[in-house]
């Protein structure tokens, strides 16, 4: 009896797991056959060659958070919220974040790539297409990309006595990029604001700005402030006079005259040795860390090091 039991048991176990195998939906395939019709029906003057590409091979996917889903949450009894002591501790529920989600493809003989873009959830559940484009993408300075959004979390991390409007300036505007000789050592210290002790320690431990001044490039990231004679320079310094490998040293809400008779010249510029990494298409997903309760990518964290100049 015992053995009828269980074989009746281990039947049951094993019905359960196929009939849930076999009701799970892939929805990005799904998705994936929307957006292929979306571009056949929606898309003229393509080849046969070419819509048959569409018709026939698998896309890429790119994609990039519109807004993360949060769970509220209750105690055991759903009679209240539990109260959250830390926002990095807040439940998240990564699989339902609504998702700005291209399929694409890129046919021959084309020279640009199909992109059909519609929103959805994270796993392209209720994914539907809006639009279809025929795209070039222009590859990425990952370099410069990286150096902006150390800086911009940096000065809204610790500039706090900036205003709205620049605060949001430096969050969302593109910096100017400066070639500047500003009196910052590359090692993060102010040369001018060194006491003879200091100095001598630099020395000693190989930190002085005459032994570092001929490996490094000082490069600056500026946005204009709200009064126009001032502006917000971040300044770091990178061994491949490019902004890559870039390192910031210090952020300061500096006067423009200042920051113009810091600048280098074209011929100076164009004397510096440039290591330039080979550039290549970078996608939002490429910067953005993996989401879990204890990272969140609306969370700023500031880069190690940097130094705030006040006067």
């Amino acid at each position: 009896m015992k053995r009828f039991l269980l074989n009746i048991f281990t039947i049951m176990a094993a019905l359960t797991v196929l009939i849930l195998t076999g009701c799970r939906t892939d929805y990005t395939k799904n998705a994936v056959e929307r957006a292929r019709t979306y571009a056949l029906n929606n898309l003229k003057g393509l080849t046969d060659n070419q819509r048959n590409f569409i018709r026939f091979t698998q896309p890429e996917i790119y994609e990039n958070i519109v807004y993360p889903r949060y769970v509220v949450p209750l105690d055991a009894g759903n009679s209240g919220h539990i109260e959250i002591d830390d926002v990095r501790r807040f439940p998240v529920a990564p699989q339902h974040d609504l998702m700005h989600s291209c399929v694409v493809w890129n046919p021959p003989d084309l020279g640009a790539r199909v992109v059909v873009a519609g929103e959805g959830e994270r796993s392209m559940m209720f994914w539907e297409p809006y639009r279809v484009i025929v795209k070039h993408y222009d590859p990425g300075d990952t370099g410069l990309r990286r150096a902006t959004s150390a800086a911009s979390a940096f000065v809204r991390n610790n500039m706090q006595y900036l205003t709205t409007a620049e605060l949001n300036r430096v969050r969302f505007d593109k910096p100017e990029t400066v070639y500047t000789r500003l009196p910052v050592d590359p090692d993060g210290t102010d040369p001018e604001r060194l006491t003879s002790w200091e100095e001598y320690q630099n020395e000693r431990d190989g930190k002085s700005s005459k032994n570092n001044a001929s490996a490094y490039t000082q490069l600056s990231l500026m946005w204009p402030a709200d009064d126009p004679l001032q502006c917000i320079v971040v300044t770091g310094f990178s061994k491949s006079g490019t902004f890559a490998g870039w390192k910031l040293r210090t952020a300061e809400l500096m006067e423009v005259s200042k920051l113009d008779g810091a600048r280098l010249t074209r011929e100076e510029i164009d004397a510096i040795p440039k290591t330039i990494p080979a550039k290549t298409l970078v996608f939002p997903a490429q910067d953005d860390p993996a989401r879990n309760p204890f990272d969140r990518p609306g969370y700023d964290r500031s880069p190690e090091g940097g130094t705030i100049v006040l006067h």
